[in-house]
């Protein structure tokens, strides 16, 4: 194995909760690089420490040198700094982001060092949400979506396509999460309520940004005091977004959620981009979109 890898997820080691689809992230990644001989070294950081852990493996005198990291940063912020940090140094390759930067840092980066990024289609990923939304209210509604932290791309460009396609008479409510998981649903979904409790309010669809967050609305409905907000809440269907084949694909199945978005995992295209890059000097591309589909395919038929 010529060529080492060093693949940062967004995680910390021993954490309560675990991230369903950085788990696929992480498995996808040992699977592309054992088929393409590289050595992987993967990693868990949460968002705000990427820099510090990327750095300490580079000045490590005493392990092999990096060739390239694969990374998923957790803000336009994060990819900044990573940039400024390791052009001229290493490869570099972004995993579910994207910054007009990139495209600015490219032609400088560096001879010989590959450069470029992966990212799941989030605007594709609101679109379709936004259609399960047309399935569930062919007449309209309203519709709470819990985001995922709109900092990084991936939540605003998510929200932003749900905008753009939601149908006419359809009234969006939003609450943000700060991270992704679980509890981070019940913080949002109790900060959106605590607003709106003493009000008169519908919500009949809700629309999270991940599987791990619609679960913990659920958690945070079944808290609720008032009998009939409960009622309301715990019957409006519940959208989620990941669809991972051992976390959210069984709630589906289940009937805990009424429907996901399946979105792949791109760590294994970044590992493949870089393998032919070394193999055959084939250039990355800057931007390189993995597509996501409704699940299951039927949920976007009234």
């Amino acid at each position: 194995m010529g060529r080492t890898i060093l693949v940062v997820l967004v995680g910390s080691e021993g954490a309560a909760e675990a991230d369903a689809y950085q788990l696929l992230q992480q498995d996808a990644a040992r699977e592309e690089a054992r088929r393409a001989s590289l050595a992987a070294e993967i990693v868990l950081a949460p968002g705000f420490d990427h820099l510090r852990v990327i750095r300490r493996r580079l000045l490590d005198a005493g392990a092999p040198a990096v060739d390239a990291v694969v990374v998923e940063p957790s803000s336009v912020t994060t990819m900044n700094l990573l940039i400024k940090e390791l052009r001229g140094r290493t490869g570099l390759v972004f995993v579910n982001a994207w910054s007009d930067d990139v495209e600015a840092a490219a032609p400088g980066w560096g001879a010989g060092l590959p450069f470029g990024t992966v990212t799941l289609d989030h605007a594709a990923i609101g679109h379709i949400q936004a259609q399960q939304v047309r399935a569930l209210l062919p007449s309209g509604g309203h519709v709470l979506c819990v985001t995922g932290p709109l900092r990084s791309t991936a939540a605003a460009d998510r929200l932003a396509g749900l905008k753009q396609r939601l149908p006419e008479g359809v009234t969006l409510y939003e609450c943000e999460a700060g991270k992704w998981m679980d509890t981070d649903g019940i913080l949002a979904f109790e900060t959106w309520y605590g607003l709106f409790k003493t009000r008169s309010f519908t919500v009949d669809v809700i629309a999270a940004h991940a599987d791990e967050l619609a679960m913990g609305v659920r958690r945070a409905i079944e808290a609720v005091g008032n009998p009939a907000h409960r009622q309301m809440l715990l019957a409006a269907p519940l959208l989620g977004v990941d669809a991972c084949p051992a976390y959210g694909r069984k709630l589906v199945d289940s009937g805990q959620l009424r429907a996901s978005v399946q979105t792949p995992g791109t760590m294994g295209d970044a590992i493949r981009g870089l393998h032919a890059f070394w193999q055959a000097r084939r250039p990355l591309p800057l931007k390189t979109l993995s597509q996501p589909s409704p699940y299951p395919p039927h949920s976007v038929r009234p």
